[in-house]
């Protein structure tokens, strides 16, 4: 075979591989594998036997060239060493900083924006611009001799990184690589065939690096933006704090409990990374709606608000010092009346007289104490375990107002303290509940990327039930989404779990399960998903989260 046809032939193979290069590198999107890639196809079009990379950063500086602090600290473009590739090695990560500068080749080359070819590092011209750091050679035991430093930069004319790649070998030297000590004739200069091919590459690579760094941008902004809606929900209510980052870990390991399943209805379901993700996003920010309920009912603690509990407690105090005053003002008037008519007074009928209205001012501030206590307990909304309680304490009021011939309660007191269960009037309960629709409509004026489209639709329907019975649409079974059925479950038994709080006591994980399954069995929950819940204990990956809240 001529040369010419073997060089045509070479050429093919590396013209090809730069367009496969180029359709893997655009079908990845995350920057991490997209190094690593690129990385693996630098060595193997180039037939070298290492590379290294290294991307545009940003530096913060707050001192000038004289060690003055500056006013204002400022940012400077520098290369960050990431990563090196070896044949023999593997892949190694790294941390550096290099200054763009004429100092270092890297530096030089993205300064310039220009390729480097140099057939021996320790062999520079003096009049050479730049200069080989030996440093990473004597660290690692290595020698570079042969390096094509081409720089990454798109057709906008902005750089960002630099590749090097590092000795050239032979195909004998390809063969020889795991002597101990390459001969120095099978490493090769790189060739103007090898430049041109790797600028091109360069180009390409510099793109998909440029797209996954903006992917990566947008899903830090969507994360940070998340953790600032959370950190905004519980501002407003301290006391369930946590709650959405701890449903977001039971949701989504639920989801990953689901995949290794292999019986039931769910056992051929896989969820997609995106899928996960967007199921972590759309627990996280399940209760944003709670944003827009008024605060006195979002943080309603006892059934009557402190303002409604002090006008009745005044009342009663009020009531209390009116009937004394009425017991002592009835003894001077009888007094009097007797003195009128007969001068002297037996003073033990006097005795007898104070006497028996101190028992009877005791008398009415005991009863009066126990109309005090009688509204307290009925304002709890845990302490009142059933309605016949409730009843006989808002009974013995009712006799008591009666007996003083004065109103205690108004008719809309005697409805609040008359709530069965929880802190919430139908009107307030109706205006928690409306947070599920808040939340909604505020999830979907945000332009979610693809894969995540369906936070909104998840986060929505996490109050529904599976026989209909739960809020807003009341929508059942299969009309519920299987990832909102999975945050059902998960907000459920946190909630339960949860710290004490004022309207309830924590319960542990053995109670907490049992609600659950009577709620499945009685057609609310999804039984499989609650199953799989119990089984693979999703439930014990927040117990760490929680003892860390207590401490």
């Amino acid at each position: 075979m001529s040369d010419t046809k073997r060089n045509n032939e070479n050429m093919t193979e590396k013209l090809k591989s730069l367009i496969e290069i180029g359709v893997a590198l655009s079908s990845e999107k995350e920057l991490t594998n997209l190094m690593q890639l690129f990385l693996e196809k630098c060595l193997e079009v180039c037939q070298a036997e290492g590379a290294s990379i290294y991307l545009l950063d940003k530096k913060m500086i707050y001192h000038d060239a004289k060690n003055n602090p500056l006013l204002t600290p400022q940012k400077i473009p520098v290369l960050r060493f990431l990563r090196t590739m070896n044949r023999l090695s593997g892949s190694e990560e790294h941390n550096g900083i290099i200054e763009i500068n004429k100092k270092s080749v890297a530096g030089y080359c993205a300064l310039s924006k220009k390729s480097i070819n140099i057939s021996d590092c320790y062999d520079l011209p003096a009049d050479t611009p730049y200069r080989f750091n030996p440093q990473f050679d004597q660290d690692k035991d290595y020698h570079t001799k042969s390096l094509l430093t081409v720089p990454m930069v798109t057709s906008q004319g902005q750089v960002r990184g630099v590749i090097q790649i590092v000795n050239k070998l032979t195909p004998e030297g390809v063969e020889h690589l795991n002597k101990d000590v390459l001969a120095q004739e099978e490493i090769i200069p790189f060739t103007a065939n090898d430049e041109e091919l790797m600028q091109v590459f360069a180009s390409q690579a510099a793109v998909a690096i440029e797209n996954a760094q903006l992917t990566e941008n947008i899903e830090n902004l969507f994360e940070s933006f998340v953790h600032a809606s959370v950190k905004a929900i519980e501002a407003r209510d301290p006391t369930t704090s946590g709650h959405s980052d701890r449903v977001a870990v039971l949701t989504v390991e639920l989801a990953l409990a689901v995949h290794k399943t292999n019986v039931g209805m769910y056992r051929n379901v896989i969820f997609s990374e995106e899928q996960i993700r967007e199921l972590r996003y759309a627990a996280l920010l399940h209760d944003f709606g709670k944003i827009g309920i008024k605060e006195d009912v979002l943080l309603k603690q006892k059934k009557l608000h402190s303002r409604e509990l002090e006008s009745i407690l005044l009342r009663l105090d009020s009531m209390e010092y009116k009937n004394e005053a009425n017991q002592w003002k009835q003894l001077i008037e009888g007094v009097l009346e007797l003195v009128e008519k007969k001068p002297e007074i037996d003073v033990h009928w006097l005795q007898n007289k104070v006497e028996d209205i101190q028992r009877q001012i005791e008398t009415t501030k005991l009863r009066i104490r126990q109309m005090k206590s009688g509204v307290m307990q009925a304002n709890e909304p845990y302490v009142v375990k059933d309605q016949s309680s409730l009843d006989r304490i808002l009974n013995m009021i009712e006799m008591s107002s009666e007996h003083f011939g004065q109103k205690i309660l108004t008719d809309n007191e005697v409805k609040i303290l008359s709530i069965p269960k929880g802190s919430l009037s139908r009107d307030e309960r109706m205006q928690i509940e409306s947070h599920v629709s808040h939340t909604y409509e505020f999830l979907k004026q945000i332009a979610w990327t693809d894969g995540l489209e369906h936070v909104p639709q998840i986060a929505h329907c996490h109050h529904e039930k599976m026989d209909g019975s739960g809020y807003p649409r009341g929508i059942a079974g299969p009309e519920i989404p299987i990832q909102a059925r999975m945050m059902t479950i998960s907000d459920i038994y946190d909630a339960l779990v949860a710290f004490d709080r004022p309207y309830k006591k924590s319960l542990n994980a053995d109670s907490a399960i049992d609600i659950l399954l009577m709620e499945a069995n009685e057609g609310k929950l999804d039984s499989d998903l609650l199953r799989i819940f119990i089984e693979a204990g999703v439930y014990t990956h927040i117990t760490g989260l929680l003892m860390k809240k207590v401490a």
